[in-house]
């Protein structure tokens, strides 16, 4: 086995978002996944194993549980395949497949042209996008308690929009807030937030605020073990999915995520609608931090 620790979703080869990479060379069951987790302490592992040149599977778990899927993990994982030369480009973007529990995604991996294996960004297709439930009413006011706001602090001006339950891949509680200055003074309740976050069986919260046409988010999972992530790829393929299927964003974006912890991010997001089917892909840039010694 090899791996690293990375940082995905960077922004100017600063911030972004740890995850660890295991490259597994035989069988690992899953009680030994989750504590080579635990030991890591990164909000997400990935565990890949190569099947052919173009199909690997992944497994994703947090230092608490195994979860279905894991962006910012995904693009650290392909990147890192990339540039280890499991993945060959030369100056091309390669289409290779990771299995998950979410089903078969397509990954694309675009390399530059300054030697072989020099991995520019990755690109992740995410799960089909489902839009639940809107929370209205005392459902409303629980979830500016838990995040200490007011509940008129809730809402996008110009637009009519509700926190909402959406997933492409995990499910998250949407939640919009009516400024920058607002999204970074969050002082969340991270006890109200797991309690609410089971209730509705949600991985957690994904606030949002629009300034000045610009997309920033922040990220909240305590019921997985996650206090706050300063990057986050299923959740901000689910925001532009929900702010595209409400005409309020073109078909591709950029979110900043992790200012409020220094941390500042870059999510790039596409959505396409192809025959009727709502396609929706995540990507960014990596570093690698560290290399993981088993």
């Amino acid at each position: 086995m090899q791996g690293a620790v990375l940082k995905s979703f960077t922004y100017e080869n600063k911030g972004g978002n740890g995850a660890g990479v295991i490259i597994l060379n035989r069988y690992l069951p899953t009680n030994e996944k989750q504590k080579i987790a635990e030991k890591i302490g990164l909000s997400e592992t990935a565990f890949v194993t190569q099947i052919n040149d173009d199909n690997f599977d992944v497994s994703f778990f947090t230092p608490l549980c195994e979860v279905n899927l894991c962006g910012h993990a995904t693009i650290a994982a392909f990147y890192y395949l990339g540039v280890i030369g499991r993945i060959k480009g030369l100056n091309e973007t390669k289409k290779v497949y990771q299995n998950t529990k979410v089903g078969k995604l397509e990954i694309e991996i675009t390399f530059n042209d300054a030697n072989e294996n020099n991995v520019e960004y990755v690109l992740m297709q995410q799960g089909s996008p489902k839009i639940y439930d809107k929370l209205e009413g005392i459902d409303k006011i629980k979830l500016a308690d838990s995040l200490n706001i007011n509940k008129n602090d809730i809402g996008l001006y110009n637009y009519e929009m509700s926190p909402t339950i959406v997933s492409t891949g995990l499910k998250d509680i949407l939640i919009p807030v009516k400024s920058r200055k607002i999204l970074n003074n969050i002082n969340p309740n991270l006890n109200m937030i797991k309690e609410i976050s089971l209730e509705k069986n949600v991985v957690g919260y994904h606030v949002y605020a629009i300034d000045e046409n610009k997309l920033f988010t922040r990220n909240f999972a305590p019921a997985v073990g996650i206090d706050e992530e300063c990057a986050t790829g299923t959740s901000n393929g689910a925001l532009g999915c929900l702010l595209f299927e409400n005409g309020i964003v073109s078909n591709q974006m950029e979110i900043v995520q992790g200012e409020s912890m220094n941390e500042r991010s870059l999510i790039f997001v596409k959505v396409n609608n192809i025959n009727n089917t709502i396609d929706v892909r995540v990507g960014g840039k990596s570093l690698i931090k560290s290399n993981i010694y088993l």
